[in-house]
């Protein structure tokens, strides 16, 4: 059992068994009325919306916002639950994003076509709302063991070949991926494929913030 103690905060649990998210972090603080207090930080998971739908018109229904026949008590909370929260970085080799560099890469990219955004979302959600410039590469194909045709094409449009059956990364492109948002799995998923085949690393560039962090942040979106 590991003990830790910062300032009034206290865990005491194994913190390599300990899901954080889930299980939280407790901590003693002190109110306006000096009246001692203790919370538990974790994401909240509210039971009453758990059953909203999770589909790009609900989440993003209007001006950003959840959609009307979502549960005023829902509108914020039910899509912070979804997925897990990702740590800020991939891989030692990964370089991770923030919504600054992503207008820099994309203002490059203008000139360098070796660069490319790409959108790992699905479909229905890339064609529901997109970043102006990004290339559709949905991560579901990107299961080579289930679809191994639409693999091929994709690895193709990143510039890879094959030579002899073996994967040619020579000419690959620096790519810049992102999906809806902190802690949804569908980029992380495609590196994890691209990684698996000898795909470089230092070529793979993450936008973890993804849809969410852009449209919190009033930055463009266009729909394809």
């Amino acid at each position: 059992m590991i003990k830790i103690i910062l300032g009034s905060l206290v865990l005491a649990t194994s913190i390599f068994a300990v899901d954080l998210q889930t299980d939280g972090v407790e901590v003693k603080f002190k109110n306006s009325k000096d009246e001692e207090k203790t919370v538990v930080i974790k994401r909240e998971k509210k039971e009453e919306c758990k059953d909203v739908g999770f589909d790009p018109k609900v989440v993003y229904g209007g001006e950003h916002q959840a959609a009307e026949s979502v549960k005023a008590d829902c509108k914020r909370a039910f899509v912070t639950y979804m997925g897990k929260i990702a740590p800020i970085k991939y891989s030692d080799k990964v370089e991770t994003f923030g919504e600054v560099e992503v207008l820099d890469f994309i203002e490059k990219a203008k000139k360098d076509k070796n660069l490319m955004l790409v959108d790992s979302r699905t479909e229905n959600w890339f064609y529901h709302e997109t970043i102006p410039s990004a290339i559709n590469i949905p991560y579901i194909y990107m299961k080579q063991s289930q679809y191994p045709d639409e693999f091929e094409e994709y690895v193709e449009m990143l510039g890879v070949k094959k030579v002899n059956g073996k994967y040619d990364f020579s000419n690959a492109k620096t790519i810049l991926m992102f999906c809806n948002g902190a802690w949804c799995g569908q980029s992380p998923e495609s590196m994890k494929a691209l990684t698996a085949i000898g795909y470089p690393e230092e070529k793979l560039k993450w936008y973890r913030g993804g849809m969410q962090s852009w449209l919190s942040l009033g930055l463009t979106t266009v729909k394809p």
